[in-house]
Protein backbone atom coordinates (compact mmCIF):
# COMPACT_ATOMS: atom_id res chain seq x y z
CA UNK A 1 0.00 0.00 0.00
CA UNK A 2 3.44 2.23 0.44
CA UNK A 3 4.89 1.36 -2.47
CA UNK A 4 3.25 2.96 -5.04
CA UNK A 5 2.80 6.81 -4.98
CA UNK A 6 -0.64 7.80 -3.52
CA UNK A 7 -0.72 10.57 -6.35
CA UNK A 8 -0.72 7.48 -9.22
CA UNK A 9 -3.13 5.53 -7.13
CA UNK A 10 -5.98 9.06 -7.00
CA UNK A 11 -5.83 8.65 -10.81
CA UNK A 12 -3.85 12.25 -10.97
CA UNK A 13 -1.81 11.15 -13.86
CA UNK A 14 -4.80 9.43 -15.80
CA UNK A 15 -6.77 12.66 -16.44
CA UNK A 16 -6.50 15.73 -17.47
CA UNK A 17 -7.96 19.16 -18.52
CA UNK A 18 -9.46 19.56 -14.74
CA UNK A 19 -9.78 23.41 -14.11
CA UNK A 20 -10.82 24.86 -17.29
CA UNK A 21 -10.84 29.02 -17.21
CA UNK A 22 -14.14 30.37 -18.89
CA UNK A 23 -13.53 31.43 -22.45
CA UNK A 24 -14.08 35.51 -22.98
CA UNK A 25 -17.60 36.04 -24.33
CA UNK A 26 -18.37 38.76 -26.56
CA UNK A 27 -21.42 40.15 -23.77
CA UNK A 28 -23.03 38.22 -20.60
CA UNK A 29 -26.65 37.09 -19.78
CA UNK A 30 -27.79 40.00 -17.17
CA UNK A 31 -27.80 37.75 -13.63
CA UNK A 32 -30.69 40.00 -12.72
CA UNK A 33 -32.56 38.14 -15.06
CA UNK A 34 -31.10 34.50 -14.06
CA UNK A 35 -32.18 35.12 -10.33
CA UNK A 36 -35.64 36.52 -11.57
CA UNK A 37 -35.85 32.70 -13.27
CA UNK A 38 -34.60 30.83 -10.44
CA UNK A 39 -35.33 32.62 -6.93
CA UNK A 40 -34.09 29.99 -5.14
CA UNK A 41 -30.57 29.96 -6.19
CA UNK A 42 -27.67 29.65 -3.18
CA UNK A 43 -24.67 30.02 -5.32
CA UNK A 44 -23.71 31.31 -8.87
CA UNK A 45 -20.21 30.47 -10.37
CA UNK A 46 -18.87 30.91 -13.91
CA UNK A 47 -16.65 28.09 -15.05
CA UNK A 48 -15.99 27.03 -18.27
CA UNK A 49 -15.95 22.75 -19.35
CA UNK A 50 -13.28 21.55 -21.69
CA UNK A 51 -14.39 22.18 -25.54
CA UNK A 52 -17.37 24.46 -25.12
CA UNK A 53 -16.90 27.75 -26.68
CA UNK A 54 -18.80 29.60 -24.36
CA UNK A 55 -18.57 30.22 -20.25
CA UNK A 56 -21.21 29.30 -18.74
CA UNK A 57 -23.37 29.75 -15.04
CA UNK A 58 -23.41 27.17 -12.80
CA UNK A 59 -26.21 27.43 -10.28
CA UNK A 60 -26.16 26.13 -7.17
CA UNK A 61 -30.32 25.52 -5.67
CA UNK A 62 -31.61 23.49 -2.50
CA UNK A 63 -32.10 20.58 -4.92
CA UNK A 64 -29.70 20.67 -7.87
CA UNK A 65 -26.87 21.85 -10.22
CA UNK A 66 -28.31 24.12 -12.99
CA UNK A 67 -25.60 25.35 -15.81
CA UNK A 68 -26.76 27.97 -17.91
CA UNK A 69 -25.15 29.51 -21.33
CA UNK A 70 -24.08 32.70 -19.67
CA UNK A 71 -24.07 34.60 -23.09
CA UNK A 72 -27.62 33.83 -23.82
CA UNK A 73 -29.27 32.36 -20.36
CA UNK A 74 -30.42 29.24 -21.96
CA UNK A 75 -30.68 26.02 -19.56
CA UNK A 76 -28.04 23.55 -21.26
CA UNK A 77 -28.24 20.89 -17.84
CA UNK A 78 -28.69 17.77 -17.97
CA UNK A 79 -25.67 17.74 -20.68
CA UNK A 80 -26.33 15.39 -23.83
CA UNK A 81 -24.68 12.03 -23.80
CA UNK A 82 -22.72 13.75 -27.01
CA UNK A 83 -21.36 16.48 -24.62
CA UNK A 84 -20.36 13.97 -22.07
CA UNK A 85 -18.85 11.35 -24.16
CA UNK A 86 -16.38 14.57 -25.79
CA UNK A 87 -15.89 15.74 -21.99
CA UNK A 88 -14.79 12.14 -20.67
CA UNK A 89 -12.15 12.22 -24.29
CA UNK A 90 -11.22 15.82 -22.58
CA UNK A 91 -10.66 14.65 -19.58
CA UNK A 92 -9.02 11.76 -20.72
CA UNK A 93 -5.20 12.10 -20.27
CA UNK A 94 -4.01 8.72 -22.18
CA UNK A 95 -4.61 7.95 -26.21
CA UNK A 96 -6.92 5.01 -25.51
CA UNK A 97 -10.61 4.80 -27.11
CA UNK A 98 -13.42 5.10 -24.75
CA UNK A 99 -15.18 1.97 -25.25
CA UNK A 100 -18.64 2.43 -22.84
CA UNK A 101 -20.50 5.17 -21.91
CA UNK A 102 -23.63 5.06 -18.98
CA UNK A 103 -25.20 7.01 -17.10
CA UNK A 104 -25.96 5.13 -13.50
CA UNK A 105 -28.92 5.73 -11.77
CA UNK A 106 -30.46 4.23 -8.51
CA UNK A 107 -27.98 2.88 -6.11
CA UNK A 108 -24.45 3.99 -5.68
CA UNK A 109 -21.88 1.20 -6.38
CA UNK A 110 -18.82 0.62 -4.16
CA UNK A 111 -16.86 2.29 -6.34
CA UNK A 112 -17.70 5.16 -5.87
CA UNK A 113 -18.62 4.72 -2.30
CA UNK A 114 -21.06 7.46 -0.71
CA UNK A 115 -21.13 9.57 -4.06
CA UNK A 116 -24.54 10.52 -5.01
CA UNK A 117 -26.15 9.43 -8.43
CA UNK A 118 -26.85 9.89 -11.45
CA UNK A 119 -23.56 10.09 -12.70
CA UNK A 120 -22.55 9.25 -16.28
CA UNK A 121 -19.67 6.55 -16.18
CA UNK A 122 -16.95 6.44 -19.26
CA UNK A 123 -14.46 3.36 -19.40
CA UNK A 124 -11.82 3.32 -21.79
CA UNK A 125 -9.52 0.62 -23.39
CA UNK A 126 -6.20 0.96 -21.50
CA UNK A 127 -4.29 -1.15 -19.45
CA UNK A 128 -5.47 0.66 -16.23
CA UNK A 129 -9.18 -0.07 -17.06
CA UNK A 130 -9.81 3.91 -16.55
CA UNK A 131 -13.01 4.52 -15.42
CA UNK A 132 -14.35 8.23 -14.94
CA UNK A 133 -17.37 9.94 -13.30
CA UNK A 134 -19.06 12.66 -14.86
CA UNK A 135 -21.82 14.82 -12.89
CA UNK A 136 -24.44 15.02 -15.67
CA UNK A 137 -25.36 18.60 -14.33
CA UNK A 138 -22.30 20.22 -14.19
CA UNK A 139 -20.41 18.13 -16.39
CA UNK A 140 -17.40 18.16 -13.83
CA UNK A 141 -15.30 14.65 -13.12
CA UNK A 142 -16.30 13.69 -9.91
CA UNK A 143 -13.98 10.84 -9.40
CA UNK A 144 -11.59 8.52 -11.63
CA UNK A 145 -11.04 4.65 -10.53
CA UNK A 146 -8.17 2.53 -12.48
CA UNK A 147 -6.87 -1.25 -11.91
CA UNK A 148 -4.44 0.14 -9.42
CA UNK A 149 -6.93 1.95 -7.24
CA UNK A 150 -8.90 -1.32 -7.13
CA UNK A 151 -6.34 -3.43 -6.03
CA UNK A 152 -5.25 -0.50 -2.96
CA UNK A 153 -9.19 -0.09 -2.10
CA UNK A 154 -8.65 -4.40 -1.73
CA UNK A 155 -5.83 -3.91 0.56
CA UNK A 156 -7.31 -0.98 1.78
CA UNK A 157 -10.68 -2.70 3.07
CA UNK A 158 -8.62 -5.87 4.70
CA UNK A 159 -6.48 -3.27 6.53
CA UNK A 160 -8.98 -1.44 8.25
CA UNK A 161 -11.31 -5.25 7.96
CA UNK A 162 -14.75 -3.32 6.62
CA UNK A 163 -16.16 -5.43 4.25
CA UNK A 164 -18.90 -3.75 3.04
CA UNK A 165 -18.10 0.22 2.70
CA UNK A 166 -14.57 -0.22 3.13
CA UNK A 167 -14.58 3.20 4.48
CA UNK A 168 -15.19 3.06 8.45
CA UNK A 169 -11.79 2.86 10.07
CA UNK A 170 -13.62 2.26 13.89
CA UNK A 171 -16.00 -0.28 12.73
CA UNK A 172 -16.81 -3.20 15.36
CA UNK A 173 -15.07 -6.13 14.02
CA UNK A 174 -11.46 -4.22 14.00
CA UNK A 175 -12.26 -2.87 17.50
CA UNK A 176 -12.47 -6.76 18.92
CA UNK A 177 -9.26 -7.55 16.80
CA UNK A 178 -7.34 -4.88 17.98
CA UNK A 179 -8.58 -5.61 21.55
CA UNK A 180 -7.63 -9.48 21.29
CA UNK A 181 -4.65 -8.62 19.77
CA UNK A 182 -3.38 -6.54 22.90
CA UNK A 183 -4.45 -9.17 25.79
CA UNK A 184 -2.68 -11.66 23.22
CA UNK A 185 0.42 -9.78 23.26
CA UNK A 186 -0.14 -8.80 27.06
CA UNK A 187 -0.48 -12.14 28.36
CA UNK A 188 2.59 -13.41 25.97
CA UNK A 189 5.06 -10.57 27.70
CA UNK A 190 3.50 -12.16 31.15
CA UNK A 191 4.44 -15.75 30.17
CA UNK A 192 7.76 -14.67 29.06
CA UNK A 193 8.50 -12.59 32.10
CA UNK A 194 6.96 -15.59 34.17
CA UNK A 195 8.88 -18.36 32.63
CA UNK A 196 11.84 -16.70 33.53
CA UNK A 197 11.38 -15.95 36.47
CA UNK A 198 10.27 -19.68 37.77
CA UNK A 199 13.51 -21.15 36.08
CA UNK A 200 15.12 -23.36 38.06
CA UNK A 201 18.65 -22.30 39.68
CA UNK A 202 21.40 -24.84 38.16
CA UNK A 203 22.48 -26.78 41.64
CA UNK A 204 26.15 -26.59 42.37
Amino acid sequence: MVVVDIDFIHGDTLVTNLATPPPRAPAWHPLAEVRAEFPAIERVKVKGLPNFPRPLYELTTPDAIVLLDATTGSVISPLARARIEDLARQYYAGGSRLIDLELLMGEPQLEIQSRPLPLWRARFDDWHETTLYIDPDSGDLVTRRHRSWRWFDAMWMLHIMDYETRSDVNNTLLRVVSVAGLIFILSGGWLLWFSFRRRPRPES
